[in-house]
């Protein structure tokens, strides 16, 4: 199976990950068509998928103040399935990693995991808090976290792509 996808994994698929799988499609729509980020898919998934639920209300209104719309998002749990195919595993959280880890045999596991905000230099954290049950406050507080490793993630796939 190719590795032809990135996913972002949060807990329940509804706040983080989608915000990271939206502004990664929007930032790399912008690209020029001959960059070969144009080729991946890009995902989302939690670790323990509110299957069917949509994003957030406030998840969706802060993407939304960005010019990027994730309203007809729908949450699914990560699957073997889906690493297989996957070539960067974007975490929320180190204890998103420690699961995928846990859960999954070696064997599925993409050749590039990490936390987002591992990507960022002079980031305060490598974990990004989980907004859920917060205000839009929060939620855009969190969608600024994401959108400043976006262009580190970039980055980081065009130089691994071009290995």
């Amino acid at each position: 199976m190719q590795r032809d996808s990135v996913i972002f994994l949060c807990t329940g698929n509804i706040c983080r990950s989608p915000m990271g799988e939206g502004l990664l499609k929007h930032a790399i729509a912008g690209l020029d068509d001959s960059s070969p980020l144009k080729k991946l898919r890009v995902l989302s998934a939690g670790v323990y998928g509110e299957d069917g639920m949509r994003a957030t209300d406030n998840a969706v209104v802060a993407l939304k103040k960005v010019g990027v719309d994730i309203s007809d998002h729908v949450a699914q749990t990560l699957t073997s399935d889906m690493l297989k195919s996957c070539f960067a595993l974007f975490a929320m959280t180190r204890s998103h990693l420690q699961s995928v880890m846990y859960d999954f045999p070696k064997e599925v596991l993409p050749p590039h995991m990490m936390t987002l905000l591992t990507l960022v230099p002079g980031a305060k954290s490598v974990d990004i808090m989980d907004p859920y049950g917060y205000g839009l406050r929060t939620y855009m507080d969190v969608r600024d976290e994401i959108v400043s490793a976006i262009p580190y993630a970039i980055k980081f796939l065009e130089r691994e792509l071009a290995k």
